[in-house]
């Protein structure tokens, strides 16, 4: 007689209640192992459930799709480089967001997982749209009204394009973190930062701008 997996046997008791969250840590768990040792080319729903000891049925039941399981690793622990759409100040928002994702992107088995959902969203449109209404549009919905926040607090200039700064912000973190053709650091971080405030016109902070004038 075959011997279930501690996980599977969990699994398979809590049917009708809801599902055991041991398993749902181990899958993950497999998941991620795997993805750093094998890569993308490797990764698939089999043998995830057989490092996990679960079924094929046990990840279906939580993850239609590969595509999806992917997204649950990559959104894990996500908050700390979201933009914050109500922070007082423009500039250390910026600031505090993308030196967040640097410490994100440069984590191997993060980007790992990144660069593996974005492959697989070419080849599988549900994968794709997750991304969208996930990942893509809430960032750009948060920055956008980040910006119309600093915009009514005067600092950028009136006439900016929302949509195109926001291209401007995410898109060579894209860029670098896909084709890995430059490093993203600090430096980075910096040169990317002043390029896009200086485009919003905000040469000067808040403090500076309402500084006395000496006579």
């Amino acid at each position: 007689m075959t011997r279930s997996h501690p996980a599977e046997a969990a699994d398979r008791a809590g049917r009708g209640r809801p599902r055991n969250p041991q398993t749902h840590e181990a899958i993950l768990t497999a998941a991620r192992d795997l993805l750093r040792s094998a890569g993308y080319a490797h990764f698939s729903i089999e043998r995830v459930a057989s490092n996990a000891g679960v079924s094929k049925a046990s990840i279906y039941r939580r993850w239609p799709t590969k595509g999806a399981l992917l997204l649950d690793l990559y959104m894990a622990g996500i908050p700390g480089d979201v933009i914050t759409p109500d922070a007082p100040n423009l500039r250390e928002e910026l600031h505090r967001y993308l030196m967040a994702t640097i410490r994100r992107v440069n984590d191997d088995s993060w980007r790992e997982i990144l660069r593996s959902l974005v492959a697989e969203a070419q080849y599988d449109t549900t994968t794709s749209d997750l991304i969208k209404h996930k990942v893509i549009i809430p960032r750009r919905e948060a920055g956008l009204r980040l910006l119309l926040s600093a915009q009514r607090r005067r600092e950028i200039a009136p006439d900016c394009d929302h949509e195109l700064v926001l291209d401007m912000l995410f898109g060579p973190l894209w860029y670098r973190l896909l084709f890995d053709h430059a490093p993203i650091d600090e430096d980075f971080a910096a040169r990317l930062l002043s390029l896009v405030l200086s485009t919003l016109n905000t040469g000067t902070s808040r403090a500076d701008a309402t500084e006395p004038t000496s006579h």
